[in-house]
């Protein structure tokens, strides 16, 4: 369960309507979705916006760790059969303060199990930098309210 200090930061970012809108927008037929994408290509456009990501093969993630006085942000992004899925993890002087899928944390927050979010869905890299970039907006706009409490 969220602490009331973590879900006052969503609600401030307006987090679930932020993802609900980020994700209908990218909603297309699975099958056109962008399987055979490239680590490296998807890590210099983390990189073009502004993050340091690196690629964890065995699990097929791209990760970005931040550190921020005595926190710890750390932003997964998996891309397995061309859906954006974004996982987030916050620990501070060392401890889990809080860390799930955006979905987890929308349920979370809403409480609203059978309400559950379709994850976007990419065709190329131009539509894979649009979403990422939408995705560090929310990031940065969370992390500088959680940081506020």
């Amino acid at each position: 369960m969220l602490d009331k200090d973590t879900e006052y930061a969503f609600a401030k970012i307006k987090f679930i309507e932020r993802y609900k809108s980020l994700a209908a927008k990218y909603q297309f037929n699975i099958s056109e979705s962008f399987e055979k994408y490239e680590s490296n290509q998807v890590v210099n456009i983390i990189n073009e916006l502004g993050f340091e990501a690196s690629f964890n093969k065995k699990e097929k993630f791209f990760k970005i760790t931040e550190m921020h006085d005595d926190y710890k942000f750390q932003f997964n992004i998996s891309l397995k059969y061309g859906v954006a899925e974004f996982i987030w993890s916050v620990w501070k002087n060392s401890e889990l303060k809080m860390g799930g899928t955006w979905g987890l944390l929308k349920e979370q927050l809403d409480g609203l199990e059978n309400d559950k979010v379709r994850k976007p869905i990419f065709r190329n890299y131009d539509e894979l930098k649009e979403i990422l970039a939408d995705a560090f907006l929310i990031y940065g706009d969370f992390k500088r309210e959680y940081m506020q409490q």
